[in-house]
């Protein structure tokens, strides 16, 4: 399965970009450029959204990529940015049900991407994990970490965990 990476969005730093949408960029200040605001303010620049929604994934705001991957049509580039971010979103909602739902995994197919949703789908979709009660356990050990999944209310929970302490939790609907 070929891997889908950030490394691709570098071209993205090239002519006709806002000069302070990349400088927030390369200062990290990801919650700053993933904004309603700015999708509204660069609807018509697929190289701006392609950044943003970059962004978006890098803080966990998926939820905001439906509105980025409708106007990623034009360029080549910009269609591939949102076969990447419609990947993600793609994972989430079938994790979601997966959850919910109890639907099966096994027949879908993505490529793979470097966002955690796309690691927490296959060991899913190929049952790598263990199941204590509700909680499903996945443990990465290349990386030495270990994922939490769980549903509580109306959202799907990843806890990601570093030895035995908890280093980040991402929530989704």
């Amino acid at each position: 399965m070929k891997l889908i990476s950030l490394s691709g969005f570098l071209l993205l730093f090239s002519l006709n970009l806002h000069a302070d949408l990349v400088k927030d960029y390369l200062n990290k200040k990801y919650y700053q450029i993933c904004s309603f605001q700015n999708i509204k303010k660069y609807k018509n620049n697929e190289k701006a959204l392609s950044i943003i929604g970059v962004s978006c994934i890098k803080v966990d705001s998926i939820y905001l990529l439906p509105y980025i991957i409708n106007q990623l049509r034009n360029t080549s580039y910009g269609r591939k940015n949102a076969i990447y971010f419609l990947t993600i979103l793609m994972e989430k909602k079938l994790i979601y049900s997966y959850l919910y739902d109890g639907i099966s995994l096994k027949s879908f197919s993505f490529p793979m991407t470097d966002y955690i949703l796309s690691y927490i789908f296959q060991a899913l979709k190929t049952d790598n994990f263990k199941k204590v009660g509700d909680m499903i356990i996945i443990e990465n050990k290349q990386k030495g970490i270990t994922y939490n999944v769980y549903k509580k209310n109306d959202k799907v929970y990843i806890d990601e965990f570093k030895d035995g302490k908890l280093i980040k939790r991402r929530w989704y609907r």
